[in-house]
């Protein structure tokens, strides 16, 4: 069934702390979006740089500043859900930004599908360089799906924040969790995508920006949250148990993402800790070569 309206309002949360240097790109990009009924919100959660002069800089009245006292990604992200206007919500990270039709193209498919709820797509990879680069991971064919939360949690599909339209009305149902530093958005939307129909877009619709501030932001976290995740998923009541089935792939697949980002990060011993809690959880992982390979380098 076709939406009425074909031209809905949308929003844009951008939560921002200290990336002022960043954040131009990520507005231009807004800004210049195929789908020109927009509202932008940026929510600078206590920033000491320039971020609000960045801000200001952009004359467009589509764009609105909210500025509050340091207190996470989380509830600069809740902000900006209590102050959106739009029907439709996306969530871009101010060191991130959208391909021209970004909202038009995921937009599309919620106006001629009414029981379609969010959409979500692949991205682009930006490195310190400005090398643009894309790898589909086999990943190359749309999906529309009741079942793309479990999906999601095993990573079999692409994801990034900046990839998402939600219908308003079901992003506001929850909430980024505040005791989590890492891995809250998994949080949230492993909760807005269970059990209602979603698209997945093998046409990327963002670009991921991998630079040192985040990674050494990330790893701080890690260190601190690493296996929070786990318990704010599963063990949350809203699902009543119906992810327990996935529960050891999902801390498997999580011990081996920080196997390997401990890994680069030359953090040996605590490589070493969740190579071995996945190898104990999945043993037939110790036949991944490359994996046992870097292991035993973290003895060198």
């Amino acid at each position: 069934m076709t939406e009425h309206n074909d031209n809905p309002l949308v929003t844009i949360i951008i939560p921002t702390y200290n990336y002022a240097l960043y954040l131009g790109k990520a507005l231009r990009s807004c800004i210049s979006q195929s789908h020109s009924n927009l509202e932008i919100i940026v929510v600078d959660d206590g920033s000491t740089d320039n971020t609000r002069e960045v801000v200001q800089g952009f004359h467009d009245d589509r764009t609105r500043y909210h500025y509050q006292e340091n207190r996470g990604v989380s509830a600069a992200r809740n902000r900006g859900l209590e102050l959106a206007r739009g029907k439709f919500i996306a969530f871009l990270d101010a060191d991130e930004y959208l391909t021209d039709d970004s909202i038009e193209t995921r937009l599309a498919v919620m106006l001629r599908e009414r029981d379609i709820h969010f959409v979500l797509t692949a991205a682009y990879s930006v490195d310190d360089k400005g090398t643009l680069s894309f790898r589909d991971d086999g990943f190359n064919k749309d999906i529309v799906s009741d079942r793309l939360c479990e999906k999601f949690l095993l990573k079999r599909l692409p994801y990034t924040t900046s990839a998402v339209l939600v219908r308003a009305d079901q992003a506001k149902r929850f909430e980024f969790p505040g005791s989590l530093d890492n891995g809250e958005d998994i949080v949230y939307f492993s909760k807005v995508f269970f059990e209602i129909k979603g698209c997945f877009l093998a046409k990327p619709t963002a670009v991921s920006f991998s630079h040192s501030d985040s990674l050494r932001h990330n790893l701080d976290n890690l260190k601190d949250h690493g296996m929070g995740l786990v318990e704010a998923i599963f063990d949350d009541p809203y699902f009543q148990g119906q992810l327990d089935h996935i529960r050891r792939r999902f801390i498997a697949d999580r011990c081996f993402e920080l196997f390997r980002r401990f890994f680069r990060s030359e953090e040996k011993t605590l490589a070493r800790k969740y190579y071995r809690q996945a190898v104990s959880i999945q043993p037939w992982r110790v036949l991944k070569l490359d994996y046992l390979v870097k292991y035993f380098r973290t003895y060198g």
